[in-house]
């Protein structure tokens, strides 16, 4: 899923670079940063993204460096938004790089695909069930919640797909026979997870979930 320990030609390197630094800055001056005057919403911050690096740790690997694990970002985006959703992967992939001595130039590409893309899709999948579909508790939870993070994961594997196999950093072959296949069982899996985590922590900690509003969903009828 990650190409923390893959090498990348130097331009796509510099090229993510410079794609994600105007993302992160604008993440970090949009973010709602007063939430965290409350110590709660701080704490599911920091615990979920804990979470998500305990997460990228499950994992396996094939021997050319890509590596395979569920994301965990779709549910960072539900409970803490888009903008400190973008950040908070943005501090996972520098603590894994670390931790599995991994390629730092590769920190971009790894935040844009993993990070960038999954938030980009969950909240916008949630954002149009929002618009197109009714004010009802299951939209969120099968839409939002199970479906968004689904093609989340697929979006994000993909596009760290083709970066690897456009770039020439993988043969196309070993990318599209080895690691394709795999994504709908890794969708199918972040769904699942995803949505199963998220049904419980609306239904008995909804404050801590940001994207659900119990006004519209519950008390809209």
């Amino acid at each position: 899923m990650d190409v923390v320990n893959v090498v990348f030609p130097a331009a796509w390197q510099a090229g993510a670079f410079v794609l994600v630094a105007p993302v992160l800055v604008w993440a970090a001056l949009t973010a709602p940063w007063r939430r965290f005057d409350a110590s709660q919403p701080a704490h599911v911050w920091y615990g979920t993204i804990f979470g998500v690096i305990v997460l990228w740790g499950i994992k396996a690997s094939i021997p050319s460096g890509l590596t395979f694990h569920l994301l965990g970002v779709p549910l960072l985006t539900l409970l803490a938004g888009p903008q400190l959703a973008l950040i908070g992967t943005a501090l996972v992939v520098v603590i894994v790089t670390a931790l599995r001595d991994g390629w730092w130039a590769n920190w971009g590409l790894n935040v844009l695909a993993l990070g960038a893309v999954p938030v980009l899709v969950t909240a916008g999948v949630l954002r149009a069930a929002e618009h197109w579909l009714p004010p009802n508790f299951f939209v969120y939870i099968f839409v939002g919640a199970f479906f968004g993070p689904g093609v989340a994961m697929f979006a994000a594997g993909l596009s760290t797909a083709a970066a690897a196999a456009a770039s020439g950093a993988l043969a196309p072959t070993l990318v599209f026979d080895q690691y394709l296949p795999y994504l709908l069982y890794l969708g199918f899996a972040e769904a699942t997870i995803t949505g199963m985590l998220a049904t419980l922590l609306v239904v008995y900690r909804p404050e801590w979930v940001t994207t659900f509003d119990d006004f519209r969903y519950l008390r809209s009828r």
